[in-house]
Protein backbone atom coordinates (compact mmCIF):
# COMPACT_ATOMS: atom_id res chain seq x y z
CA UNK A 1 0.00 0.00 0.00
CA UNK A 2 1.27 3.57 -0.84
CA UNK A 3 1.92 5.70 2.32
CA UNK A 4 -0.61 8.63 2.43
CA UNK A 5 1.60 11.66 2.14
CA UNK A 6 2.10 13.90 4.63
CA UNK A 7 1.57 18.28 4.05
CA UNK A 8 3.93 20.13 6.21
CA UNK A 9 1.94 21.34 8.45
CA UNK A 10 0.32 18.50 9.60
CA UNK A 11 1.47 16.19 12.79
CA UNK A 12 3.30 12.77 13.02
CA UNK A 13 2.59 10.89 15.99
CA UNK A 14 5.57 11.12 18.46
CA UNK A 15 6.71 14.00 16.41
CA UNK A 16 7.23 17.54 16.52
CA UNK A 17 5.99 19.26 13.26
CA UNK A 18 8.28 21.13 11.34
CA UNK A 19 8.42 24.34 12.83
CA UNK A 20 7.54 24.07 16.64
CA UNK A 21 8.68 25.51 19.98
CA UNK A 22 10.76 23.69 22.28
CA UNK A 23 10.19 23.25 25.26
CA UNK A 24 9.91 26.77 27.25
CA UNK A 25 11.37 25.68 30.45
CA UNK A 26 14.01 23.52 28.94
CA UNK A 27 15.47 26.95 26.87
CA UNK A 28 15.42 28.99 29.60
CA UNK A 29 17.53 26.64 31.31
CA UNK A 30 19.98 25.56 28.45
CA UNK A 31 20.12 29.67 27.74
CA UNK A 32 21.05 30.10 31.41
CA UNK A 33 23.83 28.02 31.61
CA UNK A 34 25.81 29.09 27.78
CA UNK A 35 25.62 32.69 29.90
CA UNK A 36 27.02 31.53 33.00
CA UNK A 37 29.56 29.51 31.02
CA UNK A 38 29.82 31.81 28.63
CA UNK A 39 31.28 34.87 31.87
CA UNK A 40 32.97 32.27 33.78
CA UNK A 41 35.38 31.12 30.73
CA UNK A 42 36.22 34.92 30.18
CA UNK A 43 36.91 36.09 33.62
CA UNK A 44 38.29 32.76 35.17
CA UNK A 45 40.03 30.81 32.55
CA UNK A 46 40.99 33.89 31.15
CA UNK A 47 41.75 37.07 33.44
CA UNK A 48 42.25 35.30 36.63
CA UNK A 49 44.40 32.21 34.95
CA UNK A 50 46.40 34.61 33.37
CA UNK A 51 47.24 36.70 36.05
CA UNK A 52 48.47 33.45 37.89
CA UNK A 53 50.20 32.66 34.75
CA UNK A 54 52.03 36.03 34.99
CA UNK A 55 53.19 35.82 38.22
CA UNK A 56 50.86 37.84 40.47
CA UNK A 57 47.28 36.61 42.13
CA UNK A 58 43.88 37.81 42.30
CA UNK A 59 42.82 39.81 45.31
CA UNK A 60 38.87 39.49 43.84
CA UNK A 61 37.29 37.18 42.09
CA UNK A 62 33.63 38.38 41.30
CA UNK A 63 30.89 36.97 39.10
CA UNK A 64 31.72 39.43 35.82
CA UNK A 65 35.24 40.84 36.69
CA UNK A 66 38.46 39.47 38.37
CA UNK A 67 41.12 42.17 40.03
CA UNK A 68 44.56 41.49 39.75
CA UNK A 69 47.74 42.70 41.90
CA UNK A 70 48.80 44.86 39.37
CA UNK A 71 51.70 46.19 41.34
CA UNK A 72 53.10 42.38 40.70
CA UNK A 73 53.12 43.16 37.19
CA UNK A 74 54.83 45.07 34.26
CA UNK A 75 53.25 47.48 31.83
CA UNK A 76 53.43 44.09 28.97
CA UNK A 77 51.98 42.18 31.59
CA UNK A 78 49.21 44.55 32.68
CA UNK A 79 47.86 44.51 29.19
CA UNK A 80 48.34 40.70 28.51
CA UNK A 81 45.92 40.14 31.68
CA UNK A 82 43.49 42.76 29.83
CA UNK A 83 43.52 40.70 26.55
CA UNK A 84 43.53 37.11 28.22
CA UNK A 85 39.41 37.60 28.84
CA UNK A 86 38.46 38.68 25.19
CA UNK A 87 40.88 36.44 23.59
CA UNK A 88 39.47 33.18 25.57
CA UNK A 89 35.75 34.85 24.56
CA UNK A 90 37.44 34.22 20.98
CA UNK A 91 38.57 31.06 21.51
CA UNK A 92 35.56 30.15 22.96
CA UNK A 93 33.74 30.99 19.82
CA UNK A 94 35.40 29.16 17.46
CA UNK A 95 36.11 26.00 19.74
CA UNK A 96 32.18 26.18 19.91
CA UNK A 97 31.67 26.33 16.20
CA UNK A 98 33.93 23.73 15.39
CA UNK A 99 32.16 21.43 17.71
CA UNK A 100 28.58 21.95 16.31
CA UNK A 101 30.26 19.93 12.61
CA UNK A 102 30.04 16.67 15.40
CA UNK A 103 26.87 17.30 17.06
CA UNK A 104 24.20 14.92 15.85
CA UNK A 105 21.15 16.21 14.09
CA UNK A 106 18.66 14.43 17.18
CA UNK A 107 20.33 16.13 19.77
CA UNK A 108 18.63 19.66 19.36
CA UNK A 109 19.37 21.09 23.06
CA UNK A 110 22.79 20.25 22.81
CA UNK A 111 23.18 21.85 19.50
CA UNK A 112 21.43 25.07 20.41
CA UNK A 113 23.36 25.26 23.90
CA UNK A 114 27.13 24.71 21.89
CA UNK A 115 25.52 27.35 19.58
CA UNK A 116 24.39 29.98 21.73
CA UNK A 117 27.90 28.94 23.44
CA UNK A 118 29.87 30.32 21.10
CA UNK A 119 27.35 33.21 20.03
CA UNK A 120 27.78 34.60 23.30
CA UNK A 121 31.72 34.19 22.98
CA UNK A 122 32.31 35.67 19.26
CA UNK A 123 30.10 38.31 20.47
CA UNK A 124 31.50 39.46 23.98
CA UNK A 125 35.17 39.45 22.07
CA UNK A 126 33.74 41.80 19.37
CA UNK A 127 31.57 43.82 21.44
CA UNK A 128 35.15 44.65 23.49
CA UNK A 129 36.19 45.93 20.42
CA UNK A 130 33.01 48.99 20.25
CA UNK A 131 32.38 48.77 23.86
CA UNK A 132 35.98 50.21 24.96
CA UNK A 133 36.39 52.28 22.06
CA UNK A 134 33.45 54.56 22.85
CA UNK A 135 33.99 54.22 26.38
CA UNK A 136 37.28 53.70 27.27
CA UNK A 137 36.79 51.61 29.80
CA UNK A 138 36.90 47.80 29.97
CA UNK A 139 39.20 44.89 28.71
CA UNK A 140 40.65 47.00 25.81
CA UNK A 141 40.06 50.46 27.33
CA UNK A 142 42.71 53.40 28.10
CA UNK A 143 42.56 53.34 31.41
CA UNK A 144 45.53 51.92 33.47
CA UNK A 145 44.27 48.39 33.64
CA UNK A 146 43.39 48.23 29.61
CA UNK A 147 44.94 47.18 26.75
CA UNK A 148 45.66 50.08 25.31
CA UNK A 149 46.48 52.46 28.17
CA UNK A 150 49.26 55.13 26.74
CA UNK A 151 48.36 54.67 23.64
CA UNK A 152 47.98 58.14 21.96
CA UNK A 153 46.37 60.32 20.77
CA UNK A 154 43.50 58.13 22.47
CA UNK A 155 40.59 59.98 20.31
CA UNK A 156 42.74 57.97 17.28
CA UNK A 157 42.86 54.77 19.37
CA UNK A 158 39.06 54.84 20.19
CA UNK A 159 37.82 55.65 17.02
CA UNK A 160 39.84 52.90 15.49
CA UNK A 161 38.28 50.49 18.19
CA UNK A 162 34.72 51.37 17.53
CA UNK A 163 34.98 50.85 13.71
CA UNK A 164 36.54 47.93 14.33
CA UNK A 165 33.95 47.30 16.89
CA UNK A 166 31.49 47.30 14.63
CA UNK A 167 32.22 45.69 11.71
CA UNK A 168 33.34 42.85 13.40
CA UNK A 169 29.95 42.49 15.30
CA UNK A 170 27.94 42.43 12.09
CA UNK A 171 30.24 39.58 10.34
CA UNK A 172 30.27 37.48 13.92
CA UNK A 173 25.84 38.66 13.63
CA UNK A 174 25.89 37.45 9.93
CA UNK A 175 28.13 34.53 10.53
CA UNK A 176 26.25 32.88 13.72
CA UNK A 177 23.08 33.31 11.47
CA UNK A 178 24.60 31.23 9.15
CA UNK A 179 25.26 28.35 11.44
CA UNK A 180 22.15 28.60 12.43
CA UNK A 181 19.89 29.10 9.71
CA UNK A 182 20.65 25.02 8.32
CA UNK A 183 18.87 23.66 11.36
CA UNK A 184 16.02 25.71 11.54
CA UNK A 185 12.68 23.90 9.55
CA UNK A 186 9.18 24.95 9.05
CA UNK A 187 7.39 27.07 6.21
CA UNK A 188 8.83 30.25 5.47
CA UNK A 189 7.82 32.85 8.23
CA UNK A 190 7.15 30.09 11.07
CA UNK A 191 10.57 29.12 10.64
CA UNK A 192 11.61 32.44 11.05
CA UNK A 193 9.11 33.09 14.16
CA UNK A 194 10.71 30.23 16.19
CA UNK A 195 14.27 31.59 15.45
CA UNK A 196 12.72 34.72 16.90
CA UNK A 197 11.23 33.37 20.08
CA UNK A 198 14.36 31.45 21.01
CA UNK A 199 16.82 34.05 20.52
CA UNK A 200 14.57 36.45 22.51
CA UNK A 201 13.95 34.13 25.08
CA UNK A 202 17.74 33.72 25.17
CA UNK A 203 18.30 37.37 25.61
CA UNK A 204 15.92 37.90 28.33
CA UNK A 205 17.47 35.13 29.97
CA UNK A 206 20.73 36.22 29.75
CA UNK A 207 19.99 39.55 31.35
CA UNK A 208 17.81 38.76 34.08
CA UNK A 209 20.06 36.07 34.97
CA UNK A 210 23.78 38.53 34.81
CA UNK A 211 21.59 41.47 36.55
CA UNK A 212 20.11 39.08 39.34
CA UNK A 213 23.74 38.11 39.95
CA UNK A 214 24.88 41.42 39.20
CA UNK A 215 23.34 42.84 41.75
CA UNK A 216 24.62 40.97 45.13
CA UNK A 217 28.67 42.40 44.48
CA UNK A 218 29.64 44.84 46.92
CA UNK A 219 30.34 47.46 44.54
CA UNK A 220 26.64 48.63 43.68
CA UNK A 221 25.30 49.39 40.41
CA UNK A 222 28.63 50.39 39.11
CA UNK A 223 29.57 46.89 38.01
CA UNK A 224 25.73 46.07 37.02
CA UNK A 225 26.38 48.96 34.53
CA UNK A 226 29.48 48.17 33.19
CA UNK A 227 29.88 44.95 33.37
CA UNK A 228 26.75 42.52 33.79
CA UNK A 229 23.89 44.69 31.27
CA UNK A 230 27.07 45.56 29.35
CA UNK A 231 28.04 42.38 28.75
CA UNK A 232 24.49 40.70 28.21
CA UNK A 233 21.96 43.33 26.86
CA UNK A 234 25.07 45.33 25.00
CA UNK A 235 27.15 42.56 23.96
CA UNK A 236 24.57 39.68 22.91
CA UNK A 237 21.85 42.40 21.50
CA UNK A 238 22.91 40.60 17.87
CA UNK A 239 20.54 37.73 19.36
CA UNK A 240 17.36 40.26 18.95
CA UNK A 241 17.57 41.39 15.09
CA UNK A 242 19.28 38.65 13.58
CA UNK A 243 16.97 36.58 12.50
CA UNK A 244 15.66 39.70 9.89
CA UNK A 245 18.73 37.74 7.71
CA UNK A 246 16.47 34.17 7.45
CA UNK A 247 14.73 33.68 4.33
CA UNK A 248 10.82 34.04 4.78
CA UNK A 249 10.04 32.28 1.62
CA UNK A 250 11.65 29.11 2.10
CA UNK A 251 10.52 25.89 3.63
CA UNK A 252 13.30 23.44 5.38
CA UNK A 253 11.81 19.86 6.34
CA UNK A 254 13.29 18.01 9.33
CA UNK A 255 12.45 18.18 13.28
CA UNK A 256 14.56 21.49 13.52
CA UNK A 257 15.33 22.46 16.47
CA UNK A 258 12.70 21.00 18.84
CA UNK A 259 12.99 19.79 21.99
CA UNK A 260 11.09 18.70 24.47
CA UNK A 261 11.41 18.92 28.50
CA UNK A 262 14.43 18.18 29.58
CA UNK A 263 14.99 17.93 33.63
CA UNK A 264 18.55 16.66 33.32
CA UNK A 265 19.51 20.16 31.67
CA UNK A 266 16.70 22.28 34.13
CA UNK A 267 18.48 20.50 36.97
CA UNK A 268 22.03 20.90 35.81
CA UNK A 269 21.53 24.55 34.80
CA UNK A 270 19.82 25.71 37.54
CA UNK A 271 22.96 24.58 39.79
CA UNK A 272 25.59 25.86 38.21
CA UNK A 273 23.40 29.04 37.53
CA UNK A 274 22.60 29.40 41.28
CA UNK A 275 26.49 28.33 42.60
CA UNK A 276 28.20 30.77 40.58
CA UNK A 277 25.63 33.08 41.77
CA UNK A 278 26.12 32.05 45.14
CA UNK A 279 29.88 31.70 45.39
CA UNK A 280 31.38 34.84 43.03
CA UNK A 281 28.40 37.24 43.10
CA UNK A 282 29.19 38.54 46.26
CA UNK A 283 32.85 38.24 45.43
CA UNK A 284 35.73 36.04 46.59
CA UNK A 285 38.60 37.41 48.08
CA UNK A 286 41.67 34.76 48.11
Amino acid sequence: MTPRPVSPGSAVPGVAPPGALPDRLTLIAVSSLAYIVAVALHEHLGHAAACVLLGSHPTELGAFYVNCDNARLGSLAIRLHALAGPVVSLATGFVSFRILRHVPAEAAATFYFVWLLGSIGLMMAAGYLLFSGVSGIGDLGTTPDGVFHGFSPEWAWRVALSACGVVAYGRVARWSMRVLAPRLSGPGSGRVRCATVMTLTSYLVGATVYLAIGLLNPYGLVIVATSALASSMGGTSALLWMTRRLDRNLTVPGPGLYFGRSWAWIGVAGAITLTYAVVLGPTLRP
